[in-house]
């Protein structure tokens, strides 16, 4: 469906305050994963403030979306998005990385209800997505839902899952073996309710993702392992909500899906676009938050 421009304006201006979130949870020990953080936040801004199925009051129904994020150190943008669904209050994006804090430096499951996947080491995330989407695909084969508002056979009635999972990954990941070996299962196993985003912002912790081990040509391997692949600019919220409303209303043609989302690493505060900050500790983060605030504002 078509996304008006009330809703596109809507979401831009909740990125930004999700941006805000961010730049106070980076303050508490100045430091914190500002690079991949900052490029995926119009994608979590979209998942989590129109697309999902999800329930702020209820973290573990059963029939939620899942959100898989693999490149778990960029847990602040979720955070964020936790803290303005009303799920934790505001004071507690100040306690990110403190000790009992729900808010901790890499994303955790068992202490932060919200979270779906416990990640530290890349590379893991997408074989756990698609564990999670075989075992909703087994659940709807072996235990259907009633079919008594219903004459057609049962070997003709698509059943649509209870859940969709979606998989947030870095570009720097794709060098791990253990993504290409789940996309793989993913394509054998027909799973078609698994959705992979590539948080594609050119740049990892060494330097340049295609200098370190090439990934290009990255479209044409998602094709080649046997999955549908879409491209898409990661900064336009139309282009990300049209995105995920397709894929989403692709499900039985026996596919995974992956979005492959151009973004910029550090995005939206100029030092750490130029230097691709990864990691930001110490006085060179601090002038990006203190640039970022005056362009986002303060929410503390």
């Amino acid at each position: 469906m078509a996304h008006d421009d009330a809703l596109v304006h809507e979401l831009e201006a909740k990125a930004k305050v999700l941006a805000a979130d961010c730049l106070t949870q980076f303050c508490t020990f100045s430091q914190g994963h500002v690079g991949g953080t900052m490029s995926v936040l119009e994608i979590i801004t979209a998942l989590y403030f129109h697309h999902l199925k999800f329930d702020p009051k209820n973290p573990d129904w059963p029939e939620r979306d899942r959100v898989i994020m693999s490149k778990a150190h960029c847990c602040e943008a979720i955070y964020a998005a936790l803290v303005e669904l009303g799920m934790y209050p505001r004071e507690t994006l100040g306690t990110y990385y403190c000790y009992g804090s729900p808010f901790q430096g890499h994303a955790d499951r068992w202490c932060t209800p919200g979270i779906d996947f416990s990640g530290g080491s890349l590379g893991q995330g997408l074989s756990f997505a698609a564990g999670l989407a075989l075992s909703e695909k087994l659940k709807m084969k072996f235990n259907p839902p009633s079919r008594e508002d219903t004459f057609l056979p049962r070997y003709i009635v698509r059943y649509n899952p209870r859940f969709r999972t979606y998989c947030i990954l870095g570009d720097g990941e794709l060098h791990e073996g253990q993504v290409w070996e789940a996309a793989m299962f993913a394509a054998k196993f027909k799973l078609d309710n698994l959705i992979a985003i590539v948080d594609y912002n050119k740049w990892s912790l060494d330097g340049p993702t295609n200098d370190i081990m090439p990934i290009e040509p990255v479209v044409d391997k998602w094709k080649a392992f046997g999955w549908t692949v879409y491209e898409i600019d990661g900064h336009d919220l139309r282009q990300v909500l049209d995105a995920l409303d397709l894929v989403a209303k692709q499900y039985g043609d026996n596919k995974p899906k992956v979005i492959i989302a151009h973004t910029v690493k550090g995005r939206g505060v100029s030092n750490w676009e130029e230097l691709h900050m990864h990691l930001g500790r110490g006085e060179e983060m601090m002038k990006g938050v203190r640039e970022g605030r005056a362009k986002y504002g303060d929410v503390e």
